[in-house]
């Protein structure tokens, strides 16, 4: 009796361990740029009801790289990699804040892109104009590092994130928000997704958008400042003044055959929740080059 019981007890013993090992390997770890954190969490929300046996988690610094399955990252991040494809793609709009004393300014002269430039951007020593006094005197606030829109924005209008000027932000682009609605001539550029509030749809409180020259029908659903009109024209137009680019899936190996479906659900139908977080939809001939 003492026998049977003993080898039940280790049948028990082993199907746990066996139970944990394989919940251990069903988790899927996604690293994520902060900024597109939660249209992550949405996805891992819808997939999860229609999957509640596979785990995805998004991994925190605790978890060391060689566990991390996919990443989730701005498109300039990811050379050198194996494997990657845009799941959406981001637009970086100028800002200030709705009290900044040079908002009368912009509107008289909205900004094209050679006074973008001279706003935003140090000029270079060998320029006919680098000894000219700056005729904005505004104070430009960016957070440069590998995750942040400064990236996009300085390398759409031909510059290095470094030639930037004003105050650098330590941390997260969502900073950059508070920084413009303080300072009465602070402006700086963001995602849609940091700029409006998903919920109401418009734009945060104090924050105004700077004046772009644009086409006229442009300028007006710009300025009509409702988020899912913002991401209609940009989806259906490319307009030259506002950087647009991709956020892509990423990882250095294979995905396995459980992160291959949940890729492939996203591909599938996680796109319908891009535009309720502030993303654009990813390119539809980049999407059907990933379906399988």
């Amino acid at each position: 009796m003492k026998k049977i019981v003993f080898i039940l007890a280790l049948a028990v013993s082993a199907s746990i361990s066996a139970l944990a090992q394989n919940n251990g390997q069903d988790v899927i770890y996604i690293k994520s740029v902060k900024f597109a954190t939660p249209l992550l969490e949405k996805w891992i929300a819808e997939y999860s009801k229609l999957n509640p046996e596979v785990k995805i988690t998004i991994a925190d610094k605790n978890i060391d790289s060689e566990h991390i399955d996919i990443q989730l990252l701005a498109s300039d991040e990811y050379a050198g990699t194996k494997f990657a494809f845009s799941i959406g793609r981001y637009a970086v709009l100028p800002i200030a804040g709705k009290s900044n004393t040079l908002l009368g300014e912009f509107q008289k002269k909205k900004l094209n892109s050679k006074r973008i430039k001279e706003l935003f951007f140090e000029k270079d020593i060998l320029d006919d104009d680098a000894g000219e006094k700056d005729k904005y005197n505004a104070t430009i606030y960016s957070v440069v590092n590998a995750s942040s829109t400064a990236n996009t924005f300085a390398n759409h209008f031909g510059y290095e994130p470094s030639k930037l000027k004003g105050k650098k932000i330590s941390g997260d682009d969502i900073y950059l928000i508070n920084a413009v609605q303080k300072d009465n001539t602070g402006v700086s550029f963001n995602s849609l997704s940091y700029i409006y509030d998903i919920h109401s749809r418009q734009l945060k409180s104090n924050i105004a958008l700077l004046p772009l020259d644009l086409k006229r029908e442009y300028s007006e659903v710009i300025a009509e400042a409702n988020l899912d009109k913002v991401i209609d024209l940009l989806e259906t137009k490319s307009i030259d003044l506002i950087p647009v680019e991709d956020i892509n899936f990423v990882t250095t190996h294979t995905p396995d055959a459980q992160t291959e479906q949940f890729l492939q659900w996203v591909v599938a139908d996680g796109q319908a929740y891009n535009h309720q977080y502030g993303f654009l939809n990813a390119d539809k001939h980049q999407l059907l080059g990933y379906k399988k």
